[in-house]
């Protein structure tokens, strides 16, 4: 038979294990409570950097839509000036352009192309010789024949003797008097001072077709025109009549 005390040591033993075993059964329940917490509160941090994350790139995305539609507008903004500004630089003409139109809006009924014309028309604007002169004798000079040699060595529209020749070369670079444009740029020349020294028309062309020294032995003679300088000042007014 058991003694009291032995009954009453068993009796704390048995106490003891069921206190230890209710306290492992309560931590245990208590750590499977705790942990659904933890994870939760892990998924919403999760899910909060996700939105922001989102926000974010939402942001940026408006932030570069709006910058490139901003872009867009000012580029639209820009197109119509500078298509304005092209437009205009289209329709205003250059200076060479202007200066082309002004000397062909006008053509003399003459066997001389329009270039040539033209020569002509920019040599007596820069001598300040009526362009109208010139065309009348060059009609009587050689009848609009650039290639015309006389038989006392007069070359080309304007007839210019040979004498001339180093004189012009070495002042004007005209070498060829054959050439048009070399012979008209070298008969204004000498053409414009006549007309400058001499106001009288007559005498001016007699200046030019008899050389100053020949001239003025005619006009010692009393002898103030010529049938040349006749011819040339007829052929001049019927040049601006028919203008």
């Amino acid at each position: 038979m058991k003694t009291p005390e032995k009954i009453h040591c068993r009796i704390e033993t048995i106490y003891a294990l069921c206190m230890i075993a209710a306290i492992f059964c309560i931590g245990r329940s208590f750590h499977n409570q705790t942990l659904p917490v933890e994870t939760h509160i892990v998924t919403q941090s999760s899910s909060s950097q996700s939105q922001l994350s989102q926000s974010s790139s939402q942001a940026s995305g408006e932030a570069v839509s709006e910058e490139t539609s901003w872009q867009e507008q000012n580029s639209t903004a820009e197109k119509p000036e500078s298509k304005a500004e092209k437009t205009t630089e289209l329709q205003e003409p250059k200076p060479q352009e202007k200066t082309e139109q002004i000397q062909s809006s006008k053509y003399y009924d003459i066997p001389l192309d329009a270039d040539i014309q033209d020569a002509i028309f920019r040599e007596c604007k820069t001598k300040n010789v009526p362009e109208d002169l010139v065309i009348a004798l060059i009609g009587v000079e050689s009848h609009y024949n650039s290639k015309s040699i006389s038989k006392t060595n007069d070359y080309g529209l304007m007839q210019i003797n040979i004498c001339h020749r180093e004189s012009l070369e070495r002042d004007l670079q005209v070498t060829d008097l054959l050439d048009s444009k070399q012979n008209i740029k070298a008969g204004v020349h000498m053409l414009s001072w006549i007309v400058n020294k001499y106001s009288n028309m007559n005498q001016a062309l007699m200046v030019y077709n008899n050389g100053e020294a020949g001239a003025q032995k005619l006009w010692k003679q009393g002898v103030y025109s010529t049938p040349y300088s006749r011819k040339v000042i007829d052929q001049m007014n019927k040049i601006k009549k028919e203008a």
